[in-house]
């Protein structure tokens, strides 16, 4: 009853702690997302508005230089005006990408779009006339003040597209402070919460630690396990051979691997159950621990298939030793309910590292390669990798 009610209290603790960050996770999210979106927004504003400045200044600058153009005849004048009028389409590009789903904005645009346009179509009217029929006629149309009523109008529009964005960039910076502030006190309320909550449960946590660290070794000595075979599962096998790989490199010394595959599984398991199949694989798990050295490693792959690491092992120790193991499986005798199963046989593949591989991943491949050939070629048999035509029964 005391080790339950030592359970209970960091369990029911932990879940409201748990409950507690998952709700200060959803507050900092949520308000994470609103940070975001509002700061870019207001990028896109102030992104919007240095274009807008850009494409004025532009302008001025492509008017100043048809007015030097006009007054002097000099055609240096004009490479500002051509630069000018080089860059006008891209800018609009980039306006239209930045507030294109803004339907109020992109009107505007259009209309603004139409003014600096024709705007520049003025400007260019001008300079061919200064350029093919003089000062005097040019002049005569700069005096019709209509490029400065196109000007006003483009200044006017640029003035409201700027208000609005002054405007729209007053409100996104409250909206940020907002969130921020909103954000900074539901943080330390969870927060402070949480502390309080943390300090019980790590008291309660502390009275349960010697039962905890007991339950966490057995838990650590099963996860490295296969439940059915004691035999040291995938997961270990992955660690382990990456590990002999790298200290074979330093050391220089071989690694062989050997993967097994029991043959005909299937068969026995769909005439004699699937109790029998397990009975055949503990006992090949049995065999396995057996067979190998004190340095071996030996693993079950998965489903029927069974691997043997052999760190500073050649291949012909490896040889030798498949040979041994399928020998042996060969003369096992299975008891099943009351009786002896039917004999089993198994295919064998071998690899050396780093004779057939250049690194973990390789050699598994090769060894299962071999394997692969081994049980093509009428299984009961060990083929080393490369050697597909030296298949050994």
């Amino acid at each position: 009853m005391r080790r339950w009610l030592l359970t209970l209290k960091p369990a029911i603790g932990l879940l409201v702690l748990f409950m507690l960050l998952i709700t200060n996770a959803a507050i900092t999210y949520r308000s994470g997302v609103l940070l975001v979106e509002q700061s870019r927004n207001a990028a896109r504003t102030l992104d919007s508005s240095r274009l807008v400045v850009e494409l004025q200044g532009r302008l001025v600058d492509a008017e100043t230089s048809q007015r030097g153009f006009i007054i002097t005849g000099n055609a240096d004048y004009l490479e500002t005006y051509s630069d000018a009028l080089t860059t006008l389409t891209p800018t609009f590009i980039e306006l239209y990408e930045s507030r294109a789903d803004e339907p109020l904005w992109v009107q505007r645009l259009d209309a603004l779009q139409s003014l600096v346009f024709l705007k520049f179509r003025e400007l260019q009217m001008s300079i061919e006339l200064r350029r093919h029929s003089g000062f005097a006629a040019a002049q005569k149309l700069t005096m019709t003040n209509e490029g400065k009523r196109t000007m006003d109008r483009i200044r006017k529009l640029i003035g409201e597209f700027r208000s609005d964005e002054a405007r729209a960039f007053s409100i996104q910076e409250a909206r940020v402070q907002g969130t921020v502030t909103a954000a900074r006190a539901s943080f330390w309320a969870v927060t402070l919460a949480g502390l309080g909550l943390l300090t019980y449960v790590l008291y309660a946590l502390w009275l349960y630690l010697v039962e905890v660290r007991k339950t966490e070794r057995t838990l650590r000595r099963q996860a490295l396990r296969d439940p059915l075979t004691g035999l040291f599962n995938r997961r270990f096998f992955d660690a382990g051979l990456e590990q002999e790989i790298l200290r074979s490199r330093r050391s220089g010394n071989p690694v062989s691997l050997l993967i097994l595959d029991i043959d005909h599984f299937k068969n026995f398991n769909d005439e004699y159950g699937h109790e029998a199949g397990d009975a055949i694989l503990r006992s090949i798990g049995q065999l396995l621990q057996a067979q190998v050295r004190g340095g071996d490693v030996a693993c079950r792959f998965g489903g029927e298939e069974f691997v043997i690491l052999m760190p500073n092992a050649p291949l012909e120790s490896a040889k030798a030793r498949g040979r041994q193991i399928l020998e042996a499986i060969r003369g096992q005798e299975i008891p099943h309910q009351g009786h002896l199963l039917p004999s089993v046989t198994a295919s064998l593949g071998v690899a050396e590292f780093p004779t057939h591989a250049s690194d973990a991943e390789g050699i598994l491949d090769a060894a299962d390669n071999a394997l692969y050939i081994a049980k093509r070629t009428g299984r009961d048999r060990m083929v080393v990798s490369g050697d597909a035509e030296k298949a050994v029964a």
